[in-house]
Order: structure tokens, then C-alpha cells, then sequence
């Protein structure tokens, strides 16, 4: 499985590829900082005939590099995905315990949810369905 984490905080970053790594067994986690760049990384995979199977991404980071965090990026992500018939699986690991429709989980990342456990449900949850 390969994922796309779109992720600004180096340590939330590092934890996710961790728990992917360790506890869901998935050996392919890139990260980028913001919305533009993300998208460029979609495209190019997509183009290689390599596409990202996941995307993982938070609400609060930045539309593209050098710009200041938008609380509303991960939706604003979402939303430019589907305007584009991007099929890939979203879930949604934010601090803001919120339910995004049109994503394939939300996860409250918090210190006191078992969000470790329910990423990894849902990521064996999706390859039980390919």
C-alpha cells in the first residue's frame, strides 16, 4: 500500500509513518506540507502509473509552500479531490474531532482516543475491500 500523509507537523508526520509502518504493515508513507505540492505529488504518481492508494491528511496546514496554515485545508483538499474524480481513499487524522462526509474514515487524533488502533482498523478495513 502506498500513502500520501499531507501533514506539516514533522513529530505527527513521523508518528503516523510509525504506526503504518509497525502496527498496519504498510512499507510506502510520503509526507508533504502543503495542499500544492500534495496535488503535484497525485498527479506525478498517477502519471507514473503508480498511484497513491491512501491519503491521509490533517485540516490545519498550509494551500502551498511558503503560505500560513488554513484551518480549512484538509476540507478544502477533500473537496478539490472530488471536484476532480479523484477515487483515492481520504482519511481524515485531526485533532479536531469532527465527521467529514465524502472520506473514507475521521479519526480524532488525540491523546486521549485510541487513534492509533482506528487507523489501523481502517487501513486493514480497506485492503480487506480490494
Amino acid at each position: 500500500m502506498k500513502v500520501l500523509n499531507f501533514e506539516d507537523s514533522v513529530y505527527k508526520a513521523n508518528v503516523i509513518r510509525k504506526i503504518l509502518g509497525n502496527r498496519c504493515g504498510v512499507a510506502s508513507v510520503e509526507q508533504v506540507s502543503n495542499v500544492e505540492d500534495g496535488l503535484k505529488m497525485l498527479k506525478d504518481a498517477e502519471n507514473a502509473g503508480e498511484p497513491f492508494d491512501l491519503i491521509i491528511t490533517d485540516m490545519h496546514f498550509p494551500m502551498r509552500s511558503g503560505a500560513i496554515s488554513d484551518t480549512e485545508a484538509g476540507e478544502k483538499l477533500v473537496q478539490i479531490l472530488q471536484a476532480q474524480g479523484n477515487q483515492t481513499n481520504i482519511i481524515v487524522c485531526s485533532s479536531r474531532n469532527m465527521k467529514l462526509p465524502g472520506v473514507y474514515g475521521c479519526i480524532w487524533y488525540s491523546e486521549i482516543s485510541d487513534w492509533e488502533e482506528e487507523l489501523c482498523d481502517l487501513v486493514r478495513e480497506m485492503e480487506k475491500s480490494k
